[in-house]
């Protein structure tokens, strides 16, 4: 079975991913949380999991719907070039729109393997820095 190509980032639908940013940054985001890891009346402990909130649960939809989470080896490319543009300032500065995508996909994928990463991602700023540059992308040149 082939995978199917990526569509380029150029081609996505950003604004309808870029309306979500006023709703990511309120304080009043439903972002969701850890749920579970409490006793039970027979005595055992629920396994604590993720639920992600209206609008985290929307926001990740929505990255489906506009096919920003497309398939690339996303594990191989987060462990080298994802890790520098997340943990460096001055990388993501610089990235490109398709770097953008990668990044939100590699943290939607990833959040399939290791729980938490998305809401985290959404928690910590991760994922409004990324909307962010993407906004500066998106952005006509100024005119001199």
């Amino acid at each position: 079975m082939t995978t199917p190509p990526e569509p380029p980032a150029t081609t996505l639908d950003w604004d309808a991913i870029l309306a979500w940013r006023p709703r990511l940054a309120d304080a009043d985001a439903d972002l969701g949380g850890w749920r579970g890891g409490t006793p039970t009346d027979a005595g055992a402990i629920t396994l604590p999991h993720v639920v992600l909130g209206d609008d985290a649960a929307g926001f990740l939809q929505e990255l489906y719907d506009q096919q920003v989470v497309a398939p690339f080896d996303w594990s191989d490319w987060l462990q080298v070039r994802g890790r520098r543009l997340l943990e460096q300032d001055r990388e993501l500065a610089a990235a490109t729109l398709e770097e953008c995508r990668r990044l939100l996909a590699a943290l939607a994928r990833s959040d399939r393997f290791v729980e938490g990463t998305f809401l985290g991602a959404l928690a910590d700023g991760t994922i409004q820095r990324i909307l962010r540059r993407v906004g500066e992308l998106r952005e006509p040149p100024p005119s001199r």
